[in-house]
């Protein structure tokens, strides 16, 4: 059929159009009390192919060949474009319609109503004077003097205004000479604009571009600002450069009264095989820090070639010693001891008979930017350390082929501190194994021997020879059984297991003093340490051992989905020797038996997460760490995490003592205003380590955060006190600093809703 062609014309009253049932609100905008407030489509009955024009009005005077005049509740249905008015003069010869009075019109995008309007069918426009107009994908809406549309691709509006919120609040809107829409790009463009909050005007601009959606797109973001008593009051101007759909970067200025003005800049790439970060500051002339520059360079890059070749690239460098300390917002960024500078090439194979092999060639530094350290504890350069692995397919009841190979050169060469004369060279360490893995449904047992041989060629030392040797044979064997019954809990179906398991590990002891230590460390005791085969890191020491291991879990698990309701898990190791071998200034171990270690979770609570583990010596009956964890979460927005930790150093290994309690929540006190802080407090030094508090306020169309925060910066115990803010005006921008991703890190489990 011609597109022109009107296919029934109604001189009866219309159909029942459903007035009483507007469009459905979108999902995402829970806090907007006003719907859309988009009237129902009219109803077409009649069975329509593309391009087929219906017409349906009270009275009509009808032309075939020319303009034919249409009074009252006319309604125009073609494809997904609609309208109703008064009066309407169709022609349909150009398939045109002028209308006017009381119009309504919807298309895929958009709805308006006008007094006067005119529809070219055939292009798909539409020109309309005195418009009211809301756009359906983001509850954009306003007035407009004259509109022009494009039906579901683009809108342009001269004298209009703009706004997300509800008409009966609107907190903010803009009012522009002209304002384009691109329904497809998803984004806006605005000339001579005035941004009104209460219709009160506070900022004008020639020009502005908004989003429609969260497409990204080239462009100024909106400036933030905040303050600290480290660097005084600041601001940011950040530019968003959207390069192309892979590649973005951006440049922000950042004034700070203190001490000047820094550039900051971040690219992204982003392809199939590769991901790359780009990021750097500059500061020149630091008022603060007798007029030196100051800067920063982080370098990430990760590309994958050849199916199974990856090449990783971790540079990070700062100007100085006190950068952290300066420009940080964490003791743990500003208590940083080591950069790290690394970049690693690894591959992946198959071998015959299904075998597979791995290798990896590295190269790594690190830059010393605590000053405390002196030169000789700093970590060792490796130049090269090159990884070499092959393994036999696994499976049950049949030998299992393993291979662990390294070599590493290492160095220490100079610094801003100095030539170290010091232990240096390079070392092989080499570590095949066979085991025998043998499973069944309730049991499992897998013995396992293993052979180490590590040698050294060392120089620039007069303490060690030249090229000390060490080889050492590993056996142990792991077991354990799984035991399960059915369980009714709260009459839900479960199930209870009972998991014992024992290991077995022997190492026979040999006097390691005459190796260099370039990297070894005692590994953090927990509870898979109770089945570690070797308790130092690194290849410098293999520490000796007979000893078995008794640990025994419990789990209960819904049958129905299988997830994990409950669990404890207890442990400990039982030594049948003396551990002779140990780090330089550490003592000999003679204990029977190593520290007990609990675990124990829960979620049957509704609302809450508990959990806990215990690591207490027997010979000292002293408690060594402890962690008690509470999250009650009775709603997304509703949270509350308590932690109490005691982390104290065994009697062999040196340390801090650690014992701290940590307090965070964020809390509805109403229906937009919610309270949340965190209050992380040092036990023995009576001491808040950070405390923040601050208030959200969120509603449809815009939403506020404060946040005033003080923390410890350095060991020394100096506090930086800053105070934090965000707005963001949904459908237009966000002011401010990026408060979220701070308040994720320090709340668990913070959701933002906005």
């Amino acid at each position: 059929m011609a597109s022109a062609l009107i296919t029934s014309v109604f001189l009866a009253p219309v159909m029942p159009t459903r007035a009483d049932e507007p469009e459905q609100q979108e999902s995402n905008w829970p806090l907007c009390t006003d719907s859309l407030n988009i009237p129902a489509r009219p109803v077409v009955e009649a069975e329509l192919e593309a391009g087929d024009v219906h017409v349906a009005a009270d009275d009509a005077d009808l032309e075939e060949e020319g303009i034919s005049t249409l009074d009252g509740n006319v309604e125009i249905t073609r494809d997904d474009q609609q309208t109703r008015a008064d009066h309407v003069e169709f022609n349909q010869i150009d398939d045109t319609a002028d209308l006017e009075g009381n119009i309504q019109y919807w298309d895929e995008a958009i709805y308006l109503e006008a007094d006067k309007g005119h529809i070219e069918f055939n292009s798909d426009t539409g020109q309309f004077e005195n418009t009211r107009y809301t756009i359906k994908d983001n509850r954009g809406r306003g007035k407009s003097a004259d509109l022009e549309m494009k039906m579901g691709t683009e809108t342009n509006l001269r004298n209009a205004d703009y706004s997300t919120c509800d008409p009966a609040d609107k907190f903010w809107s803009i009012s522009a000479s002209e304002i384009h829409l691109d329904h497809v790009e998803e984004w806006g463009k605005a000339k001579n604009v005035v941004l009104r909050i209460k219709d009160v005007p506070i900022f004008y601009s020639p020009y502005m571009s908004f989003p429609l959606s969260k497409k990204r797109k080239t462009g100024f973001l909106t400036p933030g600002a905040g303050s600290s008593n480290r660097s005084g009051f600041e601001a940011r101007t950040p530019f968003y450069w959207n390069i192309a759909p892979q590649m973005d970067a951006t440049l922000t200025p950042r004034l700070m009264t203190d001490r000047g003005v820094m550039l900051m800049g971040e690219f992204r790439h982003m392809s199939k095989n590769s991901m790359s970060e780009l990021s750097g500051e500059f500061l020149p002339s630091d008022n603060d820090f007798d007029d030196e520059n100051r800067s920063l360079i982080r370098v990430k890059h990760d590309r994958r070639f050849a199916d199974r070749g990856k090449f990783s690239l971790d540079y990070n460098r700062v100007s100085d010693k006190n950068y952290f300390e300066d420009f940080g917002n964490s003791l743990g960024v500003t208590s940083t001891r080591f950069l790290r500078q690394r970049g690693d090439i690894s591959y992946s194979g198959k071998l015959y008979g299904g075998n597979s092999w791995s290798g990896r060639v590295r190269l790594e530094n690190y830059q010393t930017v605590d000053s405390t350290i002196d030169a000789v504890n700093r970590p060792y350069k490796r130049l090269p350390q090159i990884n070499f692995y092959a393994r036999s397919p696994g499976g049950s009841n049949k030998f299992v082929y393993n291979l662990r190979s390294e070599f590493t050169y290492f160095d220490r060469g100079d610094d801003d501190t100095g030539t170290v004369d010091d232990v240096l060279g390079a070392r092989m360490d080499l570590l095949p194994s066979i085991s025998y893995p043998y499973r069944t449904a309730s049991a499992f047992v897998t013995p396992k021997v293993a052979l180490r041989y590590t040698q050294y060629d060392l120089h620039s030392t007069n303490t060690f020879d030249s090229n000390p040797n060490r080889l050492l044979p590993i056996v142990s064997v792991d077991s354990g059984v799984f035991l399960e019954r059915d369980f009714s809990l709260f009459g839900k179906k479960s199930l209870q297991t009972l998991e014992p398991r024992l290991f077995y590990l022997y190492v026979p002891e040999e006097n390691q003093d005459d190796l260099p230590v370039f990297d070894s460390n005692l590994y953090d005791f927990n509870f898979d340490a109770l089945f570690r085969e070797d308790r130092f890191s690194g290849a410098d020491r293999v520490g000796d051992a007979n000893q078995f291991t008794v640990a025994l879990t419990s789990r209960l698990l819904d049958q129905d989905t299988g997830r994990e309701k409950a669990y404890v898990s207890l442990g400990q190791i039982y030594y049948l020797s003396d551990r002779e071998v140990t780090l330089p200034g550490d003592a000999v171990r003679d204990d029977n038996s190593s520290p007990f270690i609990a675990e124990v979770g829960t979620t049957l609570l509704r609302h809450w997460k508990l959990r806990g583990n215990i690591q207490w010596d027997p010979h000292n009956n002293e408690t060594e760490r402890l962690l008690a964890q509470a999250q009650y979460k009775p709603a997304a927005n509703k949270i509350i995490n308590f932690t109490y930790r005691v982390r104290r150093p065994s009697s062999n290994v040196s340390g801090v003592d650690i014992e701290q309690s940590d307090v965070s929540f964020h809390w509805p006190v109403g229906r937009n205003w919610s309270m949340l802080g965190r209050w992380n407090y040092a036990v023995p030094e009576r001491k808040s380590l950070e405390i923040f508090g601050g208030v959200e306020y969120d509603s449809c169309c815009w939403g506020f955060r404060a946040v005033a925060r003080r923390f410890l910066t350095d060991v020394d115990g100096d506090f930086d006190t800053g105070v934090f803010l965000q707005i963001e005006l949904k459908g237009l921008a966000g002011v401010g600093r990026k408060t979220v991703d701070f308040l994720k890190q320090k709340i668990p489990g913070y959701e933002s809703e906005f």
